[in-house]
């Protein structure tokens, strides 16, 4: 340990005043509440560096004593956090540094009875010097806007300033990312709607490198029923993305067309057709993708352009769309990629999973299921732009269970697959499986224990696949929970906490 003995007393003092300082109350309708927790970690690594071979274990301590401050009332929720955090390594002593800090802020405002905006801030004060470390400085905002019952819009941003792994190389490279969006819908029957969007995204290294771009793109869409069975949705959408250290650029253009046929109130089947061209520099790729389906809705650098040509694809494909809710649902379809290559590359075909999975079986009181998916297929992949065109899929699940009183667990699982086909002939397969159990045996302490299994397999010469175990042990003391509202596992935090 490098922490004086001073600071360890002073952290101890500290942390023992805070436990027995909570201070709601309730001033001009505001609900207040301050929430100090101190939380130690152990963790457990036997692939520390996530290499195939000459693995490397690690144990880590981590102290964190943190602080919340929660302010609620009917039109805002604003939650903010302060955690200072140091950590001590067993055996990379030189990575102990001084105390970590990290800070973060959320914030929902109902602006008008019609318009509400949200914003979200989070510093991460570790240090990315050493490979194998990670860290992200995000910030996002939105704001959405029912203008008239049937017109609504919506503006969102994100940016993203990081230090983590890289999927061409598995290097560790610090690089900022952003993007915007914005849209207006508008419906104009039961089930009629018609809308516009517009999308900006760059990520740019701190270095120069081949995965640095800027993208734009505007979209469209339609949904119209001709009869109270019997309806057509169709997409159209095009995308421009500049490589920066490349000289080369990529434009894409696809559309589809889809009949669809109402089976019951809920699930639809569907007959698809989608068309997609590729013109990157010096030549064009085109898709065409037909299919038909069903859909169940519940609401060293690479720096080589690849060669002249286009690519295009066409794709039918045939499924089902089972409709929940806005956001939740299940659309599933399999269709035929025929892939025609204008350069040396042999024209193909291919099966495709079109997935888009998002559902939550809460099957007793005490447990729930939750299940998600999707797949792709685009010209080149936002953490791999210079591989060219890839087709990816990925799959999970996340089981959350109450065994007893105090006492609940969890178990998950995933799978991703990313296949690159034009530049390089390369797939990725990752697969994680893991569980733990979180004990309240004191209204203000908190005991959990978190285990996972990463297998990383890939064909590219330039990485190494390997197997990661980590074991995680915390301890929290906390005098109450805090009044943070938006504390639920939403589609965005369920597949970030099994992916990512």
């Amino acid at each position: 340990m490098k922490l004086s003995m001073i600071t360890l007393h002073a952290c101890f003092w500290a942390a023992a005043i805070c436990l027995v300082v909570q201070v709601p109350f309730v001033q001009a309708r505001m609900v207040t509440q301050i929430v100090p927790t101190l939380t130690v970690t152990e963790e457990y690594t036997d692939n520390y560096f996530q290499t195939g071979s000459d693995t490397f274990e690690e144990w880590t301590t981590s102290y964190e004593l943190g602080f919340s401050v929660g302010f609620l009332n009917k039109r805002s929720k604003i939650y903010l956090e302060y955690n200072p955090e140091y950590t001590d390594y067993k055996n990379l002593n030189e990575r102990d540094s001084l105390v970590y800090q990290n800070a973060s802020l959320s914030a929902a405002y109902q602006v008008t009875k019609h318009t509400s905006a949200t914003a979200d801030i989070t510093y991460d004060g570790h240090d990315g010097n050493n490979t194998g470390d990670s860290w992200e400085h995000s910030a996002s905002a939105s704001v959405d806007s029912q203008l008239t019952k049937t017109v609504k819009t919506f503006l969102a941003y994100d940016y993203s300033n990081s230090y983590d792994q890289q999927l061409r190389t598995g290097d560790y490279k610090e690089h900022q990312t952003q993007n915007a969006s914005g849209g207006i819908h508008k419906a104009f029957g039961a089930k009629d709607n018609i809308g516009a969007n517009f999308s900006y995204g760059a990520d740019n290294y701190q270095n120069s490198d081949a995965d640095e771009y800027e993208s734009y793109g505007p979209s469209a869409f339609l949904t119209y029923w001709f009869t109270q069975m019997d309806g057509i949705k169709t997409n159209l959408e095009y995308t421009y993305k500049k490589f920066d250290t490349l000289a080369g650029k990529d434009e894409t253009i696809a559309g589809d067309i889809r009949y669809i046929r109402q089976i019951t109130k809920h699930l639809d089947g569907y007959l698809k057709y989608r068309h997609y061209i590729s013109r990157g520099e010096g030549g064009d790729h085109i898709i065409y993708h037909p299919s038909v389906g069903v859909d169940w809705d519940t609401t060293e650098d690479y720096i080589s352009r690849g060669e002249d040509g286009d690519h295009v694809i066409y794709h039918p494909s045939v499924g089902i769309d089972w409709d929940i809710t806005e956001d939740s649902g299940v659309s599933i379809g399999v269709g035929i990629l025929f892939n025609d290559w204008d350069n040396n590359n042999e024209d193909s075909k291919e099966l495709f999973w079109d997935l888009d999975v998002y559902k939550v079986f809460n099957f007793s009181p005490k447990g729930s299921l939750y299940i998600t998916g999707s797949s792709s297929y685009e010209e080149s992949d936002d953490e791999a732009a210079s591989l060219g065109f890839n087709i990816s899929y990925e799959a999970g699940c996340y089981l959350s269970y109450m065994l007893a009183k105090r006492i609940s667990s969890h178990l998950f699982a995933s799978y991703q697959l990313q296949q690159f086909k034009e530049r390089v002939d390369r797939q990725d397969y990752t697969a994680d499986i893991g569980g733990g159990l979180a004990w309240n045996p004191l209204k203000w302490l908190q005991v959990s224990t978190d285990a996972t299994h990463t297998n990383f397999k890939t064909d590219d010469a330039s990485r190494e696949d390997y197997e990661e175990n980590t074991i995680s042990l915390f301890v929290r003391f906390i005098p109450e929970r805090p009044i943070r509202p938006d504390k639920v596992l939403s589609r965005i935090s369920l597949e970030k906490a099994i992916f990512d």
